[in-house]
């Protein structure tokens, strides 16, 4: 039999992606290293006494199990049925444990049962309940007891579906992870993984390995809920939109796996469920990954974006690798919100503490999102978006800061090495010292000054930062770099970006005052070069609404005797400009019938666009007016008088003119003054009221 603290140490050198050192043990369990290696000595006595093998146990490399599928299963159902008397849980514990076994069962579940499982009294039992019921309320489900029964708990599906991830999040957090494997020990964990590969397979994406985690988490509990016969119901015009995304594809391919895995019937609105989570899901595409309703996207982005740089007064306006990333989160993180799907951040307390200020500004940015959606951002998402911002005031440092040296430590080859350095060169602002094996470290740091050490392997070193991170660098390795090396950098060059940018702005001001000048843009391009000051060094153009919109332009009066003829007569516009191609009309209204009635933007707006490389050639936009009203299907927006039609050619140039337009059309009286336009030189002047 183990005692308490040997079950602690197996449970954590089992649930451990790397072998753990005898010094990190010690340090855990605040035990001498002389006392973790007699503990280890007994757990090998006990895995032996179970016809298990010993702890594999390497000098300078770590403790380690190495098990097969069949033994790991083997090892939990061991220390569950012989472990409980010696491993005390703590009351959390014994709540995770309830609140699992009732999510799990259809009927009741008596206090006996529990009590005889955990091993501890029926009053113990009793006075758990009474924290359970606050949980159980606090997330919209109902606790019920029958005498002579035991007790149960009901609710809407969705409920049960979210407090079922959010308890597996929990515990997760707190908690050994030996009672989440019991939670799934009946559900092939692997194979759900082997159906989200394919998935990423299929959209040519890569999920981050918090969305993958959470993806298959999602998955198993819809699992055990179908085999309990609960399946979740969805709005049937939600289901009808989503069954227009590529994601509902997907998602219909691994409910096929999961059906003839799993002896299942998986309903249509448990494909609607899977789609909503891989919409939700944070991702890395090898190629455009924007979704039809990017034009939408855009703007909450560019919004956002705008509404940072007033609270904090930095300019990230320029910065387009700050837009795209800040694109690619936002679009999963709306599903999100909607759905109320938690993106766990792993990293929140530590970017709370390190990044107070952004943190906050960042929770009063998105109050024009959650106005908009209804919904509150929780702390997790703001964190995220936190480190969006803060990397980007990390790499538009000057380029003569100082860069961190950095040493590159992998036991498994210089090839790997040479992989992690590459990796690192193209995220962060650096200057790797050397790529080595562990055994070499003591030689480079005599010759060399080094700031911080980032190793595959586990290492300790005086004085020197050690960070262990994948070879493949995971989302969480990403962000405790980029809090490192942004803490480091205000180090190094703390009041260097503010001199920098005065010393610009003074001398521009003493040329423009003194000189007549040719070419603003080009001036500002070598000044800002000169001083390193890189937001003006990335601006590229973007025309104001005035710069696109002329009387070519504009036509009153169209006839179009249904939606698609109103948008191919706007779509005229935009080719008879120049704008756009042949096949930028017919994608148009492709994206009319794919996504329905979401480019009917306000009443009687709608604003029919397709992405740019479906022919679009240039910025612009084509504005009609139609004599009769036409029908979309959007029942708070129809019927459509005005139809605005956008050719973009990529994710940035347009989007002051897409701001200035919003700015005219959200207006309370445009529409009636759209309804007294008697020209073409009318409803242009409208749009030049910016």
């Amino acid at each position: 039999m183990l005692n308490n603290r040997c079950s602690s140490i197996l449970d954590r050198i089992i649930n451990s992606d790397n072998s753990i050192m005898i010094n990190e043990l010690a340090e855990k369990f605040n035990i001498s290293s002389r006392t973790v290696r007699y503990d280890l000595d007994k757990i090998d006595d006990y895995l032996l006494a179970i016809n298990m093998p010993k702890l594999d146990r390497k000098p300078n490399n770590g403790i380690s199990l190495i098990l097969t599928k069949d033994e790991l299963k083997k090892l939990f159902e061991f220390l569950r049925t012989t472990n409980n008397y010696d491993y005390v849980m703590s009351q959390k514990e014994r709540i995770m444990y309830m609140l699992s076994a009732l999510l799990s069962k259809n009927d009741y579940v008596t206090i006996n049962s529990i009590s005889e499982y955990l091993m501890v009294s029926r009053g113990t039992i009793i006075n758990d309940m009474n924290e359970m019921k606050k949980w159980l309320s606090n997330n919209n489900i109902v606790f019920e007891t029958a005498k002579g029964h035991g007790i149960k708990i009901s609710g809407k599906e969705i409920e049960l579906r979210k407090a079922a991830t959010k308890l597996l999040f929990q515990s997760m957090d707190r908690i050994n992870n030996l009672n989440i494997m019991k939670l799934f020990q009946d559900i092939d964990m692997e194979f759900i993984r082997k159906s989200i590969r394919t998935a990423e397979e299929q959209m040519e994406s890569t999920f981050s390995d918090d969305a993958f985690n959470n993806l298959a988490f999602h998955i198993a509990i819809a699992i055990k809920r179908i085999q309990m016969s609960k399946d979740i119901n969805m709005d049937m015009n939600e289901l009808k939109n989503l069954r227009k995304t590529a994601e509902y594809a997907i998602a219909s391919v691994i409910a096929k796996m999961l059906e003839e895995k799993f002896n299942i019937i998986v309903p249509e609105d448990e494909i609607g469920y899977i789609t909503i989570h891989l919409l939700g899901s944070n991702m890395y595409s090898a190629k455009n990954s924007e979704g039809d309703d990017w034009v939408h996207v855009q703007l909450i982005t560019s919004n956002l974006i705008e509404e940072v740089e007033n609270r904090t007064g930095y300019s990230f306006k320029y910065d387009n690798q700050l837009f795209d990333s800040l694109l690619q989160h936002v679009r999963p993180a709306l599903y999100r919100l909607k759905h109320d799907l938690n993106a766990k951040n792993p990293m929140l307390e530590e970017i709370k503490e390190s990044y107070p200020n952004m943190f906050n500004n960042l929770k009063k940015s998105v109050v024009f999102v959650e106005k908009e959606t209804g919904k509150i951002f929780n702390e997790d998402e703001i964190g995220y978006l936190t480190l969006h911002f803060m990397t980007s005031l990390e790499r538009n440092k000057k380029n003569n800061s100082k860069k961190p040296n950095v040493l590159v430590v992998c036991a498994t080859g210089i090839g790997t090495s040479q992989f992690v350095s590459t990796k690192l060169t193209t995220l962060f602002n650096i200057n790797i010292i050397d790529t080595i094996s562990a055994h070499d470290v003591d030689r480079v740091l005599k010759f060399n000054d080094i700031d911080v050490i980032i190793s595959t392997i586990p290492l300790n070193v005086k004085n020197i930062k050690c960070i262990q991170v994948n070879t493949f660098l995971t989302e969480r390795n990403i962000s405790e770099l980029s809090l490192y090396f942004a803490n480091l950098d205000n180090e190094f060059n703390q009041n260097k970006d503010q001199s920098a940018k005065t010393a610009y702005d003074n001398i521009l001001k003493i040329i423009n005052e003194n000189c007549v000048i040719t070419n603003h843009k080009e001036l500002k391009e070598k000044l800002a070069g000169y001083f390193c000051v890189s937001e003006i060094i990335n601006e590229q153009f973007r025309p104001t609404l005035k710069e696109l919109i002329n009387k070519d332009c504009v036509r009153i009066n169209e006839q179009a005797d249904n939606w698609e003829e109103a948008v191919r007569k706007s779509g005229q516009i935009l080719k008879d400009n120049g704008f756009i191609s042949d096949k930028y009309i017919d994608a148009m209204v492709s994206m009319v019938k794919n996504i329905g009635t979401y480019i009917v933007i306000l009443p009687g707006i709608a604003m029919p666009h397709a992405k740019p490389e479906e022919g679009a050639l240039k910025i612009g936009f084509g504005i009609i007016t139609l004599k009769n009203p036409v029908v979309f299907g959007s029942e708070e927006n129809d019927p459509v008088q005005l139809i605005i039609a956008l050719s973009a050619i990529d994710n940035v140039s347009h989007m002051n003119a897409l701001k200035e337009l919003m700015e005219v059309i959200e207006d309370e009286k445009f529409m009636e003054k759209i309804n007294n336009v008697k020209s073409s030189e009318e409803l242009l002047a409208l749009f030049n009221e910016v």
